[in-house]
């Protein structure tokens, strides 16, 4: 399966730009776990500094933006993404679009990681080193995920540091950042399991699809030692962990925001079948990568939306009586 190729560009459009950055992917792998973080740091009622939490929401966009883009760029000069194996014009922009020039690609994704990194250091500033440790850690994830000498997009331990890093690092560092409580790291990381698995499972599902292709590519990813059936199973384990620590996490946290939950799982429902029925398989990636997104989403909004509902009735609570 392929798609059709569009008219060949001489350089990188506003259109081609915004297909590498994958906003979509920007919401539900940075930006929603920033926005965990500031959550959970509300719930020990401290007081936000607005400069530094908008800094920390836009440091992990910034990040990802720039993965992204290093990552389609890198794709492109290595000959992995070609007008023959991409079924999605989001799956390879610069060869749908046939980029004549990608190095702006390499140009943009470098300045994106820069002006994270120099909003980072006004963290420090404010904050101390430690949110600089976390971030250190996910800025090294950052920079050889996609990286031309070595990349652990490439190797079986990129679903699980890209998982981990996104999903759990990025709410502990704004945690962190907002409250000086560094001791409450494995429960922030507890209330972060929906958030990494988000991250996980995308990883995970898109690499079982491309198996062919990133053998061709010598990337040898978790599914490629797993092999697909088992890649499969352990996605659809992933799933079960993935709904049972949103429900108790929504539970035991944020048990006023239970409503708002049951109605999001009721909404995305459709999508939580379909990962667990969808074939894993480059023919059929988009039927199993769009239940994937629908579940990801109302599993992500639902998760956000319920904390910030238990937040809002406790304080109307604490106003009233």
């Amino acid at each position: 399966m392929q798609v059709k190729s569009a008219q060949p560009v001489r350089r990188i459009t506003w259109k081609v730009f915004v297909d590498m950055i994958t906003p979509g992917a920007v919401l539900l792998s940075a930006i929603n776990p920033a926005l965990l973080g500031v959550i959970i740091s509300l719930q020990q009622e401290v007081s936000l500094s607005w400069p530094l939490t908008i800094f920390l929401l836009l440091i992990p966009a910034l990040a990802n933006c720039s993965v992204n883009l290093l990552n389609d760029y890198y794709d492109f000069i290595s000959g992995n993404d070609t007008a023959e194996n991409i079924v999605a014009e989001a799956e390879g922009p610069l060869v749908y679009h046939q980029v004549e020039n990608p190095r702006p690609a390499l140009i943009y994704g470098l300045l994106f990681f820069a002006a994270a990194c120099l909003m980072g250091i006004y963290v420090v500033i404010k904050c101390g080193p430690v949110p600089a440790a976390i971030g250190a850690f996910g800025a090294l994830v950052t920079a050889t995920y996609s990286g031309r000498w070595v990349s652990t997009s490439h190797m079986p331990i990129g679903e699980v540091l890209s998982g981990i890093t996104m999903g759990g690092l990025i709410p502990l560092a704004v945690y962190v950042s907002l409250t000086g409580r560094l001791q409450d790291t494995p429960l922030i990381l507890l209330r972060s399991l929906p958030m990494i698995l988000v991250v996980s499972q995308f990883m995970l599902e898109n690499n079982t699809c491309d198996m062919d292709r990133d053998y061709a590519a010598g990337r040898r990813t978790l599914p490629m030692f797993l092999g697909r059936a088992r890649a499969k199973k352990l996605a659809d384990f992933l799933n079960i962990v993935w709904l049972t620590s949103l429900v108790l996490n929504v539970a035991v946290f944020f048990s006023f925001g239970l409503p708002v939950l049951a109605a999001s799982l009721y909404m995305g429902r459709k999508g939580i079948a379909g990962t667990f029925r969808e074939e894993r398989t480059r023919d059929n990636k988009l039927p199993a990568t769009g239940a994937l997104a629908s579940m990801a989403f109302w599993i992500s909004e639902g998760y956000l939306a319920s904390s910030a509902v238990h937040l809002a009735v406790q304080w109307l609570m604490i106003k009233l009586f």
